[in-house]
């Protein structure tokens, strides 16, 4: 566990010196900055944008964890069930934020993502769902929510 927060601490570092995606909105979701978010929404960006990644701030916000962004993103129309156009790191084609959250073990993001109808059959091109991410891993609080999800 010690090593995957390193390692995502260290992604997270290089994607905020590089610039990692190509839309403000979608770095303001990777550095956690909601009121950025939030600004930038009220000023006409599209909260379901896909970026030079082909991903969505939705993406970008569960991958980094920022829960309180992606609560906010869904809360305000963000939809779940975009799938990822690229690959991006392990992440492949089909990916969804459902995916990506269940991949990290990131409880609460599953939870809400489930609350906004993620769809958790979505397969992406390996053809894995969100739950043989989640068994993979070893993630059973994450696990169990899918498995109980109707």
């Amino acid at each position: 566990m010690k090593k995957m927060a390193l390692v995502a601490l260290f992604v997270v570092l290089v994607a905020l010196q590089s610039g990692c995606a190509s839309s403000g909105l979608s770095n303001a979701a990777i550095s956690g900055d909601l009121q950025q978010v939030q600004s930038l929404v009220g000023h006409g960006e599209q909260v379901n944008e896909i970026d030079k990644w082909g991903w969505t701030p939705l993406m970008w916000s569960v991958y980094y964890d920022n829960f309180p962004i992606t609560k906010w993103l869904l809360d305000n129309g963000a939809d779940p069930n975009v799938k990822s156009e690229q690959s991006y790191g392990n992440y492949q084609p089909g990916s969804t934020a459902l995916i990506i959250a269940a991949a990290y073990g990131h409880d609460n993001a599953v939870q809400a993502l489930l609350d906004k109808n993620a769809d958790p059959n979505v397969v992406d091109r390996t053809g894995k769902r969100a739950i043989d991410y989640a068994e993979q891993y070893e993630f059973s609080k994450v696990v169990g929510l899918l498995k109980n999800y109707k």
